[in-house]
């Protein structure tokens, strides 16, 4: 807490943008910002009275601000686009500081160019603000990303583990949105016949779509696509009796997976990628393996699975929400000097 002129606590406040989303992401932040003693607000008309009062004692969260500019109509993109350099601009000149969080090395709905993200991120720097991410492998320090789960609910899990039945059992679960950067076409081409495979989550580019469909067929997969959008209940009960998550983007595309967070909450074994992120978690995890198509049967799987149990106690000591508020007070402490 910072004191005012006659020595009685207030809260420090603090700016976040955007203020909500789909998921829970920010959600899980605002919380922990707040247990921390911040006042979190939105990025709104208030925000630019306050800052413009030149009072200097506000901090700004920024997420997602160089990914937004794509993925929208050709009318809207390049509102967005100067809105969010005004938005840079703005806050590095007038808030006490600014934290980056960056998420992804390229945006997921970007051009072949990507020259408004890559303006984007140039401004940051020309501003001084350097990117905080949510992976130690990328910056120090670095934030945590949240587990979607209390640790209270974890640990009742941990010591009353669910009796999964066989008979609904998946090997392995790709989820989530069906998207070309996910890489999930190059996976395919190298997966084994035998080993089966179920995809769960919707595909939105039809021509994605008929793309990897038209694949699964020539090569004769073993594959099971429920192409829909998945409630958070559905895909709960999905990953509980699921025992390993397939985590297949390209290396350079995203820094952090919320897939990552939410499938180890569930207590899911992972296969990912030889990408940054899969090394770094294979070499800090015994649950996280390289996908390697030369070794991939059931047997092999069998072999590399770790108990539920254990990957979720591992994930709640890694990244419970003690772990989350911890890293919060590191980036911030390192904002206040």
């Amino acid at each position: 807490m910072s004191v005012d002129e006659s020595g009685k606590h207030k809260p420090m406040k603090l700016y976040l943008y955007p203020s909500r989303s789909q998921n829970e992401f920010l959600a899980l932040n605002k919380k922990a910002l707040g247990e921390l003693g911040y006042t979190v607000k939105p990025v709104n008309k208030a925000f630019i009275r306050d800052l413009l009062s030149m009072k200097k004692d506000a901090i700004v969260v920024l997420h997602w601000v160089e990914d937004r500019v794509y993925g929208r109509t050709y009318r809207t993109v390049f509102q967005y686009f100067f809105k969010m350099v005004a938005l840079i601009i703005f806050a590095g000149i007038f808030a006490k500081k600014v934290i980056w969080v960056r998420h992804n090395f390229q945006p997921h709905n970007g051009s072949k160019t990507n020259y408004r993200y890559r303006f984007l991120c140039w401004l940051y720097k020309f501003m001084g603000i350097k990117a905080v991410s949510l992976e130690e492998y990328y910056s120090t320090p670095a934030l945590l990303h949240p587990l979607y789960k209390k640790d209270v609910q974890l640990q009742e899990e941990i010591d009353n583990p669910d009796i999964i039945e066989p008979e609904k059992s998946h090997l392995v679960v790709f989820f989530g949105a069906v998207k070309r950067y996910k890489n999930l076409h190059k996976i395919l081409d190298t997966w084994p016949q035998h080993v089966p495979l179920k995809i769960a989550g919707r595909c939105s580019d039809q021509e994605y779509e008929k793309f990897l469909l038209k694949k699964i067929a020539q090569l004769g997969l073993n594959v099971v696509w429920d192409n829909v959008f998945l409630s958070d209940e559905a895909l709960s009960d999905v990953l509980k009796n699921t025992r390993f998550v397939l985590l297949p983007h390209a290396d350079n595309t995203m820094i952090s997976s919320g897939s990552f967070y939410h499938a180890i909450g569930e207590g899911c074994n992972v296969l990912t990628n030889s990408s940054r992120f899969g090394l770094a978690k294979s070499e800090q995890h015994g649950f996280v393996n390289i996908y390697d198509p030369n070794a991939m049967s059931e047997a092999y799987l069998t072999s590399i699975h770790q108990d539920r149990t254990k990957v979720m106690h591992d994930a709640l000591s890694s990244y419970g929400q003690r772990q989350v508020l911890s890293a919060w007070r590191n980036v911030l402490a390192v904002s206040e000097r």
